[in-house]
């Protein structure tokens, strides 16, 4: 495995940005009341990395097992709130891991979990920096 994202029959493009600003721009502009949007977005990804990592808490184990079902299901999760907050490229990497399952192209989890885990971490890491969360 060569990237961080680099799983084999995992279709997804690598240069795929970290974040979708474009996303985030949407985002800041709905104001609660206080005028501090990015108060907004802080506590929408802290809320995402909790609820995700309760998600991927087994996912060492689930990787193990070789349970493409649980699998799926984790990464669905995880990449649909992603994307919704605008973490790009930890949404599509997610994705194509379900839609690789799903094509029965992704069967071997074996080594899969650190890739897995590792994606999660630099995009939140990225996030965190960006809005000082």
């Amino acid at each position: 495995m060569t990237n961080k994202t680099d799983i084999p029959g995992i279709d997804f493009d690598q240069s795929t940005p970290v974040m979708d600003r474009e996303q985030i721009d949407m985002l800041l502009m709905v104001d609660n009341g206080d005028g501090d949007s990015e108060a907004l977005i802080r506590t929408l990804f802290q809320l995402f990395r909790t609820e995700s990592a309760e998600k991927l808490t087994n996912l060492e184990a689930v990787c193990a097992a070789n349970d493409t079902a649980e699998l799926r299901s984790m990464v669905h999760f995880v990449s649909g709130s992603a994307g919704n907050l605008g973490l790009a490229h930890l949404a599509g990497f997610y994705r194509a891991l379900e839609h690789a399952i799903v094509a029965g192209r992704l069967n071997d989890l074996s080594e899969c979990a650190i890739v897995i885990r590792s994606a999660f971490d630099a995009g939140c890491a990225a996030f965190s920096e960006e809005f000082d969360a």
